[in-house]
């Protein structure tokens, strides 16, 4: 069977294979198939084949697949491709090592804004608020909104909501930008005590053009009916474009 595969077909159709399994979920499949390709010594895996198998076992928590990888990524010298890198970051960061995640950070000589992010998302989910504010700090540029959502929704997951918040106002300051997601994750922490700051973010929301998005209208509203501001909530919903309107925004208002 590998040798017929190998005789076959290209690389580059096992690769598009690969990814039609990774895609689809059948991620056990994705690392038969690497593991026939990789045995049968005709074809040679490449940076494609390797990072869709360590993000076949990313997805499946196989850190002993996921290591043998890692090694041949080793051995065959196609560490240094970002895609490959970055794809053991996530792994060791959905498998909860930290310890290999810093290592591998480590040894990456121009990390990219996903490798920052992983980084610094996986040490405030595992418990290292610390490591992760040591390395922020240390950041050459933290221009990328990216890299300040990783702090921002890190610290309002591991319960420091108040740094969290800190971070958000800092941002505004440097003048970095927002997204969607930062603006959802900051409106979430915002309840009766922290009314006015949730208006001073809902200003922002409307002055930088985001009321165009259903996750940052669902939770601005949900954000007034934390506040008790009833009327408040339901002017955002009626003040929102239809097609902004999705599922999670009626139940919400149902909800509240």
């Amino acid at each position: 069977m590998r040798k017929s595969l190998c005789l076959t077909e290209s690389l580059l159709n096992i690769n598009r294979r690969l990814t039609g399994l990774t895609r689809s979920g059948e991620n056990r499949n994705a690392l038969k198939l690497f593991a026939d390709v990789h045995r049968c010594g005709t074809l040679r895996p490449d940076q494609y084949s390797v990072s869709l198998a360590i993000t076949a076992a990313g997805h499946l928590r196989d850190t002993i697949f996921g290591g043998q990888v890692h090694c041949y990524a080793i051995r065959s010298g196609i560490l240094s491709h970002s895609h490959v890198s970055n794809t053991l970051l996530s792994l060791y960061a959905r498998t909860g090592n930290l310890a290999s995640l810093k290592k591998n950070f480590e040894e990456i000589k121009e990390p990219d804004v996903y490798s920052w992010t992983t980084l610094l998302s996986a040490s405030c989910k595992l418990g290292d608020i610390e490591y992760a504010f040591e390395v922020f700090d240390k950041m050459p540029e933290r221009d990328d909104v990216a890299v300040w959502n990783a702090m921002i929704t890190g610290c309002k997951d591991s319960g420091y909501h108040g740094t969290s918040i800190e971070l958000f106002q800092e941002m505004h300051k440097l003048g970095v930008g927002y997204d969607k997601f930062g603006f959802a994750t900051v409106l979430s922490m915002c309840y009766y005590g922290s009314l006015d700051f949730g208006k001073q973010v809902h200003s922002l929301v409307v002055k930088a053009g985001f009321l165009v998005a259903s996750s940052v209208v669902n939770a601005l509203i949900t954000m007034y009916f934390n506040c008790q501001m009833v009327l408040d909530a339901r002017l955002v919903f009626e003040e929102a474009d239809v097609a902004v309107r999705d599922q999670v925004t009626f139940n919400v208002v149902i909800d509240g």
